[in-house]
């Protein structure tokens, strides 16, 4: 299956949705502030009065007959400011109740263009704003507004991811991308670890570009700090996406996925079969004797056929065992470290991990290695089995980026930061 098709699943972004009945908690505070200006501020006796009837109005919580009685105080003449702010507030504070948000939000535009709004209190209104047009899905207005309470309350989690989300509802991919990763570098400065909603958005972002190194990137943090199957499925997809790993590559790699505890039926018995094929009948004995005692094979109609598998297996294995002593003085005295790596991995196979680290640092030493980077996951992974996951993770890392094998290090070096 191809990566663009399965990734389809794990892309199916959850944007956070404002519900229809917003938060009315900063227009309570306004409200307030404008009750108690219509009290101590000096009212013309045309305003005064009718706007007393509209916030008694208000207080029994008839919203309706409020909303009317304010717009017959907005249409007398010759207002003073003060009373322009007051009757605003009011009107959107109805429309609020009412659940009337564009004519509420448009009542806010007029307010902020006409400077009603208090300095210190300016931020709080534009947020305000931008959450209501992110609910009536004017994600162009959201973001935009959004960007501009970010320009004065700068380290708003929740606002940028916001902001972000707009960007991406807008099929505006490059300004989500850029948004997400913002609060992203935001959220590490402040020491958090990014939101897995933030980096899915951050992924489907990068993904609807066609940047499939970033979309990779992405995901190892996914499986870094929120593990699960499915990312890893879509992570071992992108991993055999156009590789062509050599039977000891394709163990390795089949090592990791039994790491993860998501190794099919299938895929043990071609572990084991490849184990066989490359002479590491140890390794062919270990995972099919796992493979039964979790359940996993011994089941239905290909049972006698594992059961086969696993008697030769066990035969070579024994065989092997007796023979290895012989065979590694013989490797140690070669003149390059090739015989020796191949010890290693016998010594792997068996669970012998001291020393199989130890034969693969000597074929290393001795030079005249081509599979060094095969060489040092292997390392890695016999660390790991001795529960010592930095030196794990230093061997991986020694995998350069330009390695066929490095996105199979670090997601090796992943699961070894686990056992930290």
């Amino acid at each position: 299956m191809q990566p663009n098709k399965k990734m389809i699943r794990l892309l199916r972004v959850a944007l956070l949705g404002i519900c229809s009945s917003i938060a009315v908690a900063p227009l309570v505070t306004q409200y307030a502030f404008a009750a108690k200006a219509a009290e101590t501020q000096q009212l013309s006796a045309k305003v005064g009065k009718p706007l007393k009837q509209a916030r008694e109005l208000m207080d029994a919580k008839k919203w309706k007959e409020a909303l009317a009685k304010t717009k017959e105080v907005a249409a007398i003449e010759n207002k003073s400011p003060m009373e322009e702010t007051i009757i605003n507030e009011m009107l959107a504070y109805c429309m609020v109740n009412l659940k009337d948000y564009a004519g509420a939000v448009a009542v806010y535009e007029k307010m902020l263009a006409a400077g009603q709004f208090k300095k210190e209190e300016e931020p709080k209104r534009i947020l305000n704003m931008s959450q209501i047009y992110f609910a009536l899905k004017n994600y162009a207005k959201a973001a935009e507004l959004g960007e501009r309470y970010l320009k004065a309350v700068n380290n708003d989690l929740e606002v940028m991811h916001q902001v972000a989300q707009a960007y991406y509802l807008q099929n505006d991919f490059v300004r989500a991308e850029q948004a997400t990763q913002r609060l992203i570098d935001t959220a590490q400065k402040q020491g958090k670890v990014a939101d897995e909603d933030w980096l899915k958005l951050l992924m489907s972002s990068q993904h609807k570009q066609n940047k499939k190194p970033a979309v990779i990137a992405t995901l190892e943090q996914l499986l870094s700090h929120y593990p699960n199957e499915q990312y890893w499925q879509d992570m071992f997809t992108y991993l055999l996406s156009g590789s062509s790993f050599s039977d000891r590559q394709n163990i390795i790699y089949l090592r990791l996925v039994k790491s993860t505890g998501y190794l099919q039926a299938n895929e043990y018995v071609e572990m084991a079969e490849l184990s066989l094929a490359v002479a590491n009948p140890g390794d062919a004995k270990a995972v099919l004797e796992d493979g039964f005692n979790k359940g996993i094979l011994g089941q239905g109609d290909s049972k006698e056929r594992e059961l086969k598998l696993l008697a030769m297996a066990r035969t070579q294995a024994a065989e092997d065992l007796q023979l290895l002593p012989s065979i590694e003085k013989e490797a140690a005295a070669k003149p390059t470290g090739d015989a020796l790596i191949k010890i290693g991995e016998a010594y792997l196979g068996h669970g012998q991990y001291e020393k199989a680290i130890a034969a693969f640092k000597g074929g290393l030493a001795k030079g005249g290695v081509k599979i060094q980077d095969e060489v040092n996951i292997n390392i890695g992974i016999a660390y790991m089995a001795l529960n010592k996951p930095q030196e794990a993770i230093s061997a991986f890392k020694t995998v350069p980026s330009s390695s066929p094998l490095a996105l199979m290090s670090r997601l090796w070096a992943i699961q070894a930061a686990k056992a930290k």
